[in-house]
């Protein structure tokens, strides 16, 4: 009778161990697989979470540039809205001075914001000092034809004609930029629609003037913004 009693607390005393072997296993187990992942939670340095940081940075970059690019593009419409002086000539270098500051200001704003690619970073800071020398000339023409007072209202009404077409065809210049996934993209794109508003009245001028350092510089900024337009293509084209 206690021999068989002995078995049967033996058998209970056998179960309780195996029950404390297996929550101990459990727990064991358990606390293991959380620690591993704990260690996963954390990505390494080259993991996605860098390029997405950087990807942010990007699109900061951009969107501040797009920002400064409509300001830019705004004003300088606004400043090119002609007030008639009675003389095509003088309306062409008047409203071709706030077109070239414009070019100055986005290429500032490039250099500042962007200026990651080595050739575009170049070309950018020619276009500034270019531009700026050629806004000096224009300045000094302008004093030189108000001087001699010439005054053509019926040329000056032709020529204005097709002038306020092309400021109305370049009203949108910032809409053409939109969807840039770079500030070098941006900055190429927007170039190459505010160079060829440039070129377009140039080429008007020419049509509708006779008047040799008028037809000098107005030839001469034609071939300067469809060589500058070319340069730009082909850094795009690289990129």
């Amino acid at each position: 009778m206690n021999k068989h009693k002995n078995y049967h607390m033996y058998g209970i005393l056998a179960i309780v161990i195996l029950i404390l072997l297996i929550i101990f296993f459990s727990l064991y187990i358990g606390r293991n697989t959380n620690g591993s992942s704990a260690s996963k939670a954390s990505p390494p340095a080259s993991s996605p979470g860098t390029d997405i940081i950087k990807d942010a940075g990007d699109d900061a970059e951009v969107t501040a540039y797009l920002g400064e690019q409509d300001t830019i593009i705004s004003d300088m419409l606004e400043n090119m809205r002609v007030k008639q002086s009675g003389s095509a000539e003088l309306d062409f270098l008047i409203s071709m001075i706030p077109h070239y500051e414009a070019s100055v200001d986005l290429s500032k704003s490039y250099l500042i914001l962007g200026g990651k690619n080595k050739k575009l970073k170049e070309l950018a800071r020619e276009i500034i000092d270019k531009h700026l020398e050629e806004i000096e000339n224009m300045r000094e023409l302008i004093k030189e034809i108000q001087k001699q007072d010439i005054t053509d209202s019926e040329k000056e009404k032709k020529y204005l004609k097709v002038y306020n077409k092309i400021i109305y065809a370049h009203q949108h210049i910032s809409d053409e930029t939109d969807a840039s996934s770079s500030v070098e993209e941006a900055y190429i794109e927007g170039m190459v629609i505010h160079h060829q508003m440039a070129a377009d009245m140039a080429e008007t001028i020419l049509k509708y003037s006779s008047h040799r350092e008028i037809c000098n510089i107005a030839e001469e900024i034609f071939e300067t913004q469809k060589e500058e337009t070319t340069k730009m293509e082909e850094i795009f084209n690289d990129m």
